[in-house]
C-alpha cells in the first residue's frame, strides 16, 4: 500500500463529511429495541408527487444513451420559464442555464472553474454556519477557504463590511445561501443589493445556493434570488444554484440547474464536458413537470409549516432558544447551558429519546453551542418523539 503522503494532501486534510446517512448508529440502537427518529440529513419522508413519478416512468427509453452535459434544450427552456414566472427575470436558456445533478455536485465542481492556482485571488468566502461542501470544494480545487462567522445578533445575515479590504482584494468568490441552511434565516432585498455592490467593487463572483428559495410558509416573506438583484447587469459575476431535491421531494433524482453570468456558465459547460457530468434524459423530463407546477410546492410547504408549529411550541415551553423562521425545514437552536458541547447534548438526546440531531459544529467550528434539526420525519413521528422527549424532561431523565 502506498504511503499516505503520496495521496492528495488536500483530500487528507478534510474532516469527515458530517451530513451523511447514519445507518450504523440506527441499526445498533434498533437492535436494542430503541426507535430512532432521524432529524439529521435533509431528506424528507413525504412521498414524491405522483405526477412526477409518472413522468419519470413514461420517459424511460428502450435505448439508453449518454445525456448532454448542459442539459436538454427543452429542459433549459422550462427552467427559464420558471425563473420568469417566479422571479420575473429573463434568462437565455442557451447561454445562461446549465443542468446539474441536484445542487451538491455543481456547488462542489464550480470551484474548478473559478480558481486559478497561479492567481493571488484564490480566497473563497463561505458562511459559518454553512453547508460543508463550500469548504470542501474550495480546498480540493487549491483555493484558500475563509470562514466568515454569521452572527446571531445580526440574524445570520452576511455583512460585507466585516471583510477587511486586504482580504477582499484576494477573494475569487463568495458563497451565500438564503433562505439559509442551517438556520432558516431569510435576507432582505436591500441587504442583497448591498452585498452585490460590494462583490462588483472587488470583482468577486457571487455564488448563491438557492436550494430553499421556494421553501417558505407565508407569502409576505417570499425569498428573493440574486438573479433578481443582478438582472440589470446581465447577471455579471452572479451564479445561482437551484434544485428540486427539497422543493419537489426529488432528493434521489439528483436534478437541478445553474443560472447566471453567461461567461461563467460557458466555462462550466466546458468543464462538465471534460468531467463527463450529465443528467439522464428521463430525469430531466420528470424535472420539467416539477418546475412547471407550483401547487405541489405550496402543499409541501404547508406540511413543513405544520411541523414547525409542533416543534416551536415544544421549545418555547422548555425555554430552549431556536431561531424563528418561516423558511426551509431546519430548526437551529442553542444547546442548554449545562451541556459542555453540542456533541454531548446530541448524544444525550439520542440515548434518552432516539432523536438524532446534528451537532452545530458540523456547520463550522464556531457553532459548538448549537444544534440543527431537519424536519424530515412525518408529522405523526415528530409528535410522537417530541412527546417522548417531553416525558423524559418531566421525569428528570433528560436534563435541561
Amino acid at each position: 500500500m502506498a504511503n499516505l503522503n503520496e495521496y492528495n494532501s488536500w483530500l487528507l486534510s478534510l474532516n469527515p463529511f458530517g451530513l451523511t446517512k447514519n445507518e450504523e448508529i440506527k441499526n445498533k440502537l434498533e437492535s436494542q429495541n430503541i426507535e430512532v427518529y432521524d432529524f439529521t440529513l435533509g431528506d424528507p419522508k413525504e412521498p414524491t408527487p405522483s405526477f412526477i413519478i409518472e413522468a419519470l416512468k413514461n420517459n424511460i427509453d428502450n435505448v439508453s444513451q449518454y445525456p448532454t452535459n448542459v442539459g436538454m434544450s427543452q429542459f433549459r427552456k422550462v427552467c427559464a420559464n420558471w425563473a420568469k414566472r417566479r422571479l420575473s427575470v429573463e434568462l437565455n436558456p442557451e447561454s445562461q442555464i446549465i443542468s446539474s445533478n441536484g445542487s451538491k455536485e455543481a456547488i462542489f465542481h464550480i470551484h474548478q472553474v473559478l480558481l486559478n492556482a497561479a492567481s493571488a485571488k484564490r480566497i473563497v468566502i463561505f458562511p459559518e454556519p454553512g453547508y460543508p461542501v463550500y469548504n470542501a470544494g474550495t480546498i480540493l480545487s487549491g483555493g484558500i477557504p475563509y470562514a466568515n462567522p454569521l452572527r446571531k445578533e445580526k440574524k445570520y445575515i452576511f455583512d460585507p463590511s466585516e471583510i477587511p479590504h486586504e482580504i477582499a482584494k484576494k477573494v475569487s468568490a463568495i458563497w451565500l445561501c438564503y433562505p439559509h441552511n442551517p438556520t432558516g434565516a431569510v435576507i432582505s432585498q436591500t441587504e442583497m443589493e448591498k452585498i452585490y455592490e460590494w462583490a462588483l467593487k472587488y470583482n468577486i463572483v457571487l455564488l448563491s445556493d438557492e436550494c430553499y428559495l421556494d421553501m417558505y410558509y407565508e407569502n409576505k416573506i417570499v425569498p428573493v434570488s440574486f438573479l433578481e438583484i443582478s438582472q440589470k447587469n446581465n447577471y455579471k459575476n452572479v451564479v445561482c444554484f437551484f434544485s428540486l431535491s427539497k422543493r419537489s421531494g426529488m432528493t434521489g433524482y439528483r436534478s437541478g440547474f445553474v443560472a447566471g453570468d453567461n461567461e461563467i456558465i460557458s466555462l462550466f459547460a466546458k468543464y462538465r464536458l471534460n468531467v463527463g457530468l450529465g443528467t439522464a434524459d428521463f430525469v430531466q423530463k420528470a424535472a420539467m413537470v416539477a418546475w412547471e407546477d407550483n401547487e405541489h410546492v405550496r402543499e409541501r410547504s404547508l406540511i413543513f409549516a405544520n411541523k414547525r408549529k409542533v416543534v416551536d411550541k415544544f421549545f418555547a415551553k422548555n425555554n430552549i432558544h431556536v431561531l424563528p423562521s418561516n423558511a426551509t425545514f431546519y430548526v437551529w437552536g442553542d444547546i442548554p447551558e449545562n451541556y459542555d458541547s453540542d456533541k454531548e447534548f446530541t448524544n444525550a438526546l439520542l440515548l434518552a429519546t432516539g432523536i438524532m440531531a446534528t451537532p452545530g459544529s458540523v456547520f463550522g467550528e464556531s457553532c459548538s453551542r448549537n444544534f440543527r434539526l431537519a424536519l424530515v420525519p412525518t408529522i405523526e413521528k415528530i409528535k410522537e418523539c417530541f412527546n417522548k422527549w417531553q416525558n423524559k424532561i418531566d421525569s428528570g431523565e433528560f436534563k435541561l
